[in-house]
């Protein structure tokens, strides 16, 4: 399965209301499902770090992908726009990435989730073979909308399914429970020249 977590989805009836774009929960809900995979004993590879899989450059992660036989695995990667956007892909590795990789991942038993900010930054291919998109919400305990990126009250994140659509969201998590499992202040870094 190849998963999307998005700030963003043009035409999403879930973006109405009050919600805050960025620091909604993005990277925390791509966490969350790879460490139920991991928990169902699957190996877990990641371009940022979790308590829980292997780190790994977004760039390795590709040529691992491609030039060796990786099965049964699950890979997480954030912040994605940052190497696959919609206005072309940088190297001869990532566009065989995209190309078919992405397609060849079921074969293989290998599942690729990614989060990014807005939808239409992520390169048409990729979105094109993601099987669900989903968009996070950032609510406070009393169950109102938060509306700040950054804000130190305790939060729930619903998941909201967009593709194919669930109107109700698919689970709520804790934000203090699941971001535990990684570094939330991270910064994923760029492609080197």
């Amino acid at each position: 399965m190849i998963y999307g977590f998005f700030g963003s989805i043009p035409g999403c009836p879930h973006q109405r209301g009050s919600h805050a774009l960025r620091g909604n929960g993005k990277t925390l809900c791509l966490t969350f499902v790879g460490y139920l995979d991991y928990l169902s004993g699957r190996d877990v590879i990641s371009n940022y770090k979790t308590s829980f899989s292997e780190f790994v450059s977004t760039e390795r992660i590709a040529e691992m992908v491609i030039y060796e036989d990786i099965r049964d695995t699950t890979i997480l990667l954030s912040e994605l726009q940052l190497y696959m956007n919609s206005l072309g892909v940088n190297t001869k590795e990532l566009r065989s990435f995209v190309g078919s990789v992405i397609g060849q991942s079921r074969k293989r038993n290998t599942d690729i989730h990614y989060d990014t900010q807005r939808y239409t930054d992520v390169h048409p291919r990729i979105r094109v073979q993601t099987d669900r998109a989903f968009l996070p919400r950032k609510f406070h305990a009393d169950g109102k909308p938060c509306q700040l990126d950054r804000c130190d009250k305790p939060h729930f994140i619903y998941l909201y399914q967009h593709d194919p659509y669930m109107e109700h969201p698919i689970v709520k998590l804790r934000a203090d429970n699941f971001g535990a499992l990684y570094d939330t202040n991270e910064i994923v870094a760029l492609i080197k020249d």
